[in-house]
């Protein structure tokens, strides 16, 4: 009995990677606008578009619904959900608090000797690419990367599952216009800078909590109060 079990649950792992994939591509559309907030989604559009089956656009569907990044549901179908204000401000703080554990955890084995910053590099240079070639999604996607490579080097497996869980809904918010730099070369630079800032820091003996905090915001929020600040000049 367990081992007839066991042999019908082999070949779940790869459909839900193709499943998780396909949920990553209709994000990514999301992200870029290529889907905007409210449209439906039609299946067969996707089943044409990605070249897969029903089956995995249907569980990713699923997945992107219960992470509230599509709404609706049923016979009514998906759509793209709304990021609010409210919203927005929730991913980033909960974006805010796990990634602070992970630079944490991070800098702390770069110390060690555990890894190195060197994993900084390639996401880096993706965005300087990127910005050569003014190719928005692929500076989208090399930001993300920067911020994984940390997730990674972490080596901390819970809250680095939690990261996972909400690297789509941080991927959408990266492209909304308040923290989205519109010049792509400014991007490598601010990466640049941070990466710096993190060399620094693992060249030390200890940094408090709360710096590795305050200098995650200010590189997180930096588009956001820039934009702010312009608003106020304005008025």
């Amino acid at each position: 009995m367990h081992k007839d079990v066991g042999l019908i649950g082999l070949p779940q792992p790869k459909r839900l990677a193709l499943a998780d994939s396909v949920a990553d591509s209709i994000a990514e559309a999301i992200s870029m606008r290529i889907l905007e907030p409210g449209e439906r989604i039609v299946e067969t559009t996707l089943v044409d578009k990605l070249g897969v089956s029903w089956v995995p656009i249907r569980e990713a569907l699923k997945v992107l619904h219960a992470q509230g990044i599509l709404s609706g549901g049923g016979h009514r179908g998906y759509r793209v959900a709304a990021f609010d204000g409210a919203v927005t401000q929730q991913i980033m703080e909960v974006r805010l608090s796990l990634e602070s554990f992970l630079l944490r955890d991070a800098i702390d084995n770069w110390r060690k000797g555990v890894g190195s910053t060197e994993v900084l590099e390639a996401p880096i240079a993706r965005m300087l690419v990127s910005a050569k070639a003014e190719d928005m999604r692929s500076s989208l996607v090399a930001d993300l990367e920067f911020h994984r490579a940390i997730r990674i080097a972490a080596r901390n497996a819970i809250v680095g599952t939690l990261w996972d869980t909400i690297a789509r809904h941080v991927l959408i918010v990266f492209n909304f216009d308040r923290y989205r730099d519109t010049n792509l070369a400014a991007i490598p630079k601010q990466h640049q800078q941070f990466r710096d800032w993190i060399v620094a820091q693992v060249a030390k003996p200890e940094t408090p909590f709360e710096e590795i905090q305050s200098a995650l915001e200010d590189h997180m929020l930096l588009i956001e109060r820039k934009t702010r600040e312009k608003a106020k000049v304005r008025r």
